[in-house]
This record gives structure tokens, sequence and C-alpha cells, in this order.
């Protein structure tokens, strides 16, 4: 499996766990499943960006989210 589908892959399950997140609340599960399903969201996404970007623009995203105090927690389905 190459690195562009391996990223595809991780990208999709990003999405999935993110939309489990959301199924969760919105049946108003516990909390610790809602942030079990969005940490693993957040590390599917991780994980794909990792292997689809160079180094210094994970960086430069990491510093850029960093300042300006947003959360990823909206962004994951996305």
């Amino acid at each position: 499996m190459s690195a562009d589908t391996n990223a595809r892959y991780l990208f999709r399950r990003a999405r999935e766990e993110a939309a489990k997140a959301e199924a969760a609340v919105e049946r108003s599960a516990s909390p610790q499943e809602v942030a079990a399903h969005r940490e693993l969201a957040l590390r599917y996404k991780v994980r794909a960006l990792a292997m689809s970007c160079p180094d210094q623009v994970l960086h430069d995203a990491m510093e850029k989210d960093q300042g300006s105090g947003a959360s990823c927690w909206g962004t994951i389905a996305h």
C-alpha cells in the first residue's frame, strides 16, 4: 500500500470517528465515549497529515493553531 493510499485511509477513518463522536453527542452518550471518538479521530488525522505533508508544513500548521487558540474538535469532520 502506498503512502498516498495509507493517508487517504487514515483521513477516511478520521472522518468516520468524527461522525461517531457527533452521533454520540446527538444521542447524549457519556462524555467518555464522545472524548474517545474525538481522540481517535484526531489521532487518525495527525497520522494522515504526517504521511501526506512535509515536516515544515506540519510544524507551521501546529504553530498557527496554537497561536490562534482554536480548538481542533470542530474541524475534524471536514
